[in-house]
């Protein structure tokens, strides 16, 4: 009898992934307030050919791989908690597939402004109440597929503002 058993693998063994992240944070003494910074470099072999048009066989691409940092400005005191973030992300392949044979989709570079505040509630222990903003200067994402001008999906969702309380039991 003859048998073909299939197992799936990670790939070639000798791929490798490198990354540094560095990250800092500081409080400007009894203020309240403080600031904080990250930043994530990531490199690999495992990138996809724009150019190798073998529509047959899979790319060992490695898919969401990119640098990104993130600066944050906050202030904690007095019940007042409040953070601005500015979070950025480079282009990375976010699939090797479009749903028509092997063809790459790239999102673009994007960064987006957070802010977060709320305030405990001193009359009532436990109670606080909050505002989310997401997105708030409105930023787009873009994904594209193996040239930039092959526009896929442009996206705007606008800023999301979220109102609310919350009570801790």
């Amino acid at each position: 009898l003859n048998f073909e058993i299939a197992t799936p693998t990670n790939g070639d063994q000798d791929r490798t992934i490198d990354g540094l992240e560095f990250a800092v944070q500081h409080l400007f003494g009894e203020s309240g307030f403080g600031a904080a910074a990250n930043y994530t470099m990531v490199d690999s072999d495992l990138t996809y050919d724009n150019f190798d048009l073998n529509l047959i066989e899979n790319q060992q691409a490695l898919v969401g791989l990119s640098d990104s940092y993130n600066i944050i400005g906050f202030y904690e005191k007095f019940g007042v908690n409040a953070r601005l973030a500015y979070n950025w992300r480079d282009e990375f392949l976010s699939a090797t597939g479009q749903g028509t044979g092997r063809n790459p989709q790239y999102t673009e570079a994007y960064g987006q402004f957070d802010l977060n505040v709320s305030y405990e509630l001193p009359m009532v222990e436990g109670l606080s109440v909050f505002l989310q903003g997401i997105n708030i200067t409105d930023e787009f994402n873009r994904v594209h597929g193996r040239s930039k001008t092959e526009v896929l999906r442009y996206t705007e969702t606008g800023a999301r503002w979220v109102v609310g309380a919350s009570y801790k039991f």
